[in-house]
Parts: C-alpha cells; sequence; structure tokens
C-alpha cells in the first residue's frame, strides 16, 4: 500500500478499469445563449436534433445525462478514473483508466463557477456539439469559498415541460451540496469537507432532489432525513516520524499535494467510497464507488481548487 505524507501545511501525502465511454448525456439544453427567447430555442434544439442524429450513425453521441447522474454500481472496490488538469488550472477532464473521455470541466474564476460538459471541446470528431453556453452540470461557490453547490440544468421530472415551467427558472436541480472546513490534526491542518447528496430509494432509484417537487436546499436538509446521504472526509493521522498528516491510498502512487483526499459515510468511517490524489505534474487519480456517481466525485475533486 502506498501512504501519503505532508508538512504542516496541510499536504497530505500517500501512506503507502472501469470504462464508462458509453455513459451519456439526457441533457437537452434549454438556452442557446441567445437572447431571442423560445423561438430560438426551438430552432436549436431541431438543429442539435439533426446533428445528434448523424453523430449517433457514426457512433459518438453523448446526449444521456442519467449515467452520470446514477451511482455506480455496488462493488467492494473502487471504480479507478483519472483527471488530467491544464497548465493554466481552469480546464479538467475526466477519463476512465483506460482513457476513455467522460466529462470535461472549465472554471469560471470571475463568475465563481465550474461547467461541467459531456463533450471535449477539442475532439474534432463532434466539433459541433460541444457549446460552451449549454453546460450539462453546473457547480457554484460561495465569497469565502467554503460552500459548493451542483446542480443539472434540467431534471427527469421536468425535462420535457416548457422552459418557464421548469425547474431551469426555479433553483434547478441539486446534484450535491459540499462545506469545507479546515481544523488541526496533530501538528497540521486539515482540510474537512462535509456533503450531502439526494440518497436513493429501496428499489435504487434516485431521489430527484427538484424544486417543482417541493423540496428545500439540498444543504438546509437535517441530517437524519432519509432523503440525503451523508458522505464526509476521512480524518488523517499525524506521524510524527515523517512530520505529516498520513493516509492509506491503497493500489494507487500519490504524491505529496494538500489537494488529496478520501472520502466515507457516517455509518462506515472507515470505508472508503472515494479517494483522490496527485500521481503525476497535471494528473490526480479519482478512485470512487457507490453511493457517489460520476458527477458527484469528480465536482467534488474540483472543490479542492483552492486548496493549498
Amino acid at each position: 500500500s502506498n501512504s501519503s505524507s505532508s508538512s504542516g501545511s496541510g499536504k497530505v501525502s500517500p501512506a503507502n478499469s472501469y470504462s464508462y465511454s458509453d455513459a451519456g448525456d439526457r441533457y437537452r439544453g434549454s438556452r442557446l445563449g441567445l437572447e431571442g427567447g423560445d423561438d430560438d430555442d426551438e430552432r436549436w434544439g431541431r438543429e442539435r436534433g439533426f446533428e445528434i442524429a448523424d453523430i449517433i450513425e457514426q457512433g459518438l453521441a453523448r446526449e444521456l445525462v442519467a449515467d452520470f447522474m446514477h451511482p455506480l454500481r455496488r462493488s467492494s472496490k473502487l471504480w479507478r478514473f483519472h483527471v488530467v488538469r491544464s497548465e493554466d488550472k481552469l480546464n479538467y477532464r475526466l477519463f476512465s483508466d483506460d482513457a476513455d473521455f467522460l466529462m470535461y470541466a472549465k472554471v469560471n474564476m470571475d463568475a465563481r463557477r465550474v461547467d461541467f460538459h459531456m463533450y471535449n471541446p477539442t475532439d474534432t470528431a463532434t466539433p459541433n456539439l460541444y457549446d460552451p453556453t449549454r453546460p450539462a452540470f453546473r457547480m457554484t461557490w460561495s465569497k469565502d469559498r467554503t460552500e459548493w453547490n451542483i446542480v443539472q440544468e434540467r431534471c427527469e421530472h421536468c425535462q420535457f415541460a416548457p422552459l418557464q415551467l421548469s425547474c431551469a427558472c426555479q433553483g434547478k436541480q441539486q446534484v450535491a451540496v459540499i462545506k469545507h472546513t479546515r481544523r488541526p490534526v496533530g501538528d497540521g491542518i486539515f482540510n474537512c469537507m462535509d456533503i450531502q447528496v439526494p440518497a436513493l430509494y429501496s428499489d435504487g432509484s434516485r431521489v430527484v432532489w427538484c424544486p417543482l417537487l417541493g423540496r428545500g436546499d439540498l444543504a438546509n436538509i437535517p441530517e437524519d432525513s432519509s432523503e440525503v446521504q451523508q458522505v464526509q472526509t476521512k480524518v488523517p493521522t499525524w506521524n510524527d516520524e515523517v512530520q505529516s498528516l498520513v493516509l492509506d491510498f491503497r493500489g494507487r502512487k500519490v504524491l505529496s499535494s494538500a489537494k488529496n483526499f478520501q472520502l466515507s459515510t457516517p455509518a462506515k468511517p472507515d470505508s472508503v467510497v472515494c479517494q483522490f490524489g496527485k500521481i503525476g505534474p497535471m494528473t490526480f487519480s479519482l478512485d470512487f464507488k457507490y453511493p457517489l456517481s460520476v458527477i458527484q466525485a469528480f465536482g467534488v475533486s474540483l472543490t479542492t481548487l483552492f486548496w493549498t
């Protein structure tokens, strides 16, 4: 196994696949970025429909978001993925461990948001399907960078409703909320996360956190609610010998980084459900399993943007 250690600055270092290429996108998009209104939206939808139909024939379309929303199937082991960061730290791409592209994320610092897209803007096979004005998901953060919120533009409950009657105009469907805190562990500083995601029903279906279903802010739901799943960072231990915080990233050779973390549920605090670790100058491993979905794990990993 690999351990992760760090100095007191907050870095966590190591204590000594699965392909998702068929995942798609149900996102239809409600706006083109034009100011014309419903007629422009309908025209954009028709034109995009023709483009998608042509791409489908080539086996390249990714027009179903559902697979990115639903938790990965149950497994005793973590499914392995990796994230590649651009040199300016504003562009991120998620890949399966077999190097299949899954999702693209673009950071907008001025707007305090991250936009998530199903298409890779540099993919020459689908040049007309990437639209920077129509993300499938969007994550925003508070001014103090401690509260993060991931939403989907339109959800299963109202995706076929007119724009003005959908949750796109009334808060949007929440996918996850993340709260950051910092506290000392030994002589180091530990970056903590408390995460709330919609829970699963006994039949395996997801709780759809759509405001049109009368659901309040996911961030303000009581922790003992059966409709919310709690996830939290696993606390590292302080190692006096190396004078650092230590986490055990089993199966990964992880470099020291303040962005390294592991997540667990309150019910099983010793069982890791997600781990994010630096494995190269611009590459991070992202391994996770049930009850997290692709967008939840990818989004949570990018909330470490400002961790140093």
